[in-house]
């Protein structure tokens, strides 16, 4: 990567027709453009310092996250009146004199998109509440259910089927308190996890009501590899990985899926391919964009959340469309916990 003088560096942003912002390797403000006042409302002596965070209405834009941006992404941008901005954000690391920094270049969205801003605001506001909400009924159930249990009395497979839809009503709660957190931009609850385990619990969940199931082509990791994450939110984001993959094959009579995990260079790599038709060009550009669904019912939150949590665990997530007879690949990578010898899960025969 180039070197760059920080003196001529923040001349150039600043003469810039474009709205570009300078960030140190911490994410905080050093150089704010003077294009970036229009958009925004700021101005450079009040930004100057701050985290790159405060410029959006998600505060999920950390220095792990500028790291490993990948590509232009649409975010929902906060004006200094707290109206939502939507903008499309592109970040370029420079070597500078005085170390690693980030250039990143604001640009307005369409008009058009100013509707979908601010369902992102209005989506970014609620989540909490929601996740409370949401988590009060859900415990209910779950001790409902516990009582069931021993009201069941002998009939063993009655009290199977009500253990486990306790199982997953207790399940259930600890996503949306996961959610809840994540929504809150409150650091993950982090240890160390299994992290073949995990997948194939994954992989149980998001085959639940797939009939008939397809053919799975499961390889692991010689050994067990743990990671330090959230264990539920990682298990949120493969299942998703999984079930994406599970929908592009949904239409075929031999629906394949390979789903392989492999360790290299100090990270984890989970890999999930189909043997699907391939994503379209006109389709990856909006994959990880938030309410941008290329699938019909779709949400389109589900790759956009997934990638945040995997930047939040030090990692990221990447896609190979394929196309021309091959499937799509979406890959998860995540840092090995500690060191090596910290790597290997002992598992009990």
């Amino acid at each position: 990567m180039p070197h760059a003088n920080d003196a001529l560096l923040s001349k150039v942003i600043d003469m810039a027709g474009d709205a570009l912002v300078v960030l140190d390797g911490q994410g905080l403000i050093t150089a704010f453009g003077r294009a970036c006042a229009p958009l925004l409302g700021w101005t450079a002596a009040e930004t100057l310092g701050l985290p790159f965070a405060t410029l959006f209405a998600s505060q999920s834009v950390d220095a792990g996250a500028l790291k490993t941006w990948g590509g232009a992404r649409e975010i929902v941008g906060r004006h200094r009146d707290g109206t939502p901005v939507a903008l499309r954000v592109d970040v370029a690391t420079v070597e500078a004199a005085s170390g690693r920094q980030f250039v990143a270049v604001l640009q307005p969205r369409p008009a058009a998109d100013e509707a979908h801003a601010e369902r992102l605001a209005l989506v970014a506001a609620m989540g909490p509440a929601l996740a409370h909400e949401l988590s009060q009924p859900l415990t209910a159930a779950a001790l409902y259910l516990r009582a069931a249990e021993g009201l069941i009395g002998g009939d063993d497979r009655a009290a199977a089927f009500v253990g486990k839809a306790r199982h997953e009503a207790e399940r259930a709660g600890k996503i949306i308190r996961a959610l809840r957190r994540f929504a809150e931009n409150r650091p993950p609850e982090t240890t160390a996890v299994d992290f073949d385990a995990t997948v194939d619990e994954a992989l149980d969940l998001a085959l639940v009501g797939r009939s008939p199931p397809p053919d799975i082509r499961r390889s692991r990791a010689p050994g067990g590899l743990a990671v330090i994450a959230d264990p539920v939110q990682l298990q949120q984001v493969v299942v998703n990985l999984v079930r994406n993959g599970l929908d592009a094959v949904a239409e075929q009579s031999t629906a394949r899926l390979w789903i392989t995990t492999d360790c290299e260079g100090g990270t984890v790599r989970l890999s999930v391919r189909d043997s699907g038709p391939g994503i379209a060009e006109a389709d990856m550009a909006r994959l990880f964009a938030p309410f941008r669904s290329a699938k019909a019912g779709g949400l389109g939150l589900g790759l956009a959340i997934s990638r945040t949590i995997a930047e939040r665990h030090g990692g990221s997530i990447s896609i190979e469309p394929g196309g021309d007879g091959r499937g799509a690949t979406v890959s998860l990578v995540l840092p090995l916990a500690g060191p090596a010898e910290h790597h290997v899960v002992q598992r009990s025969s």
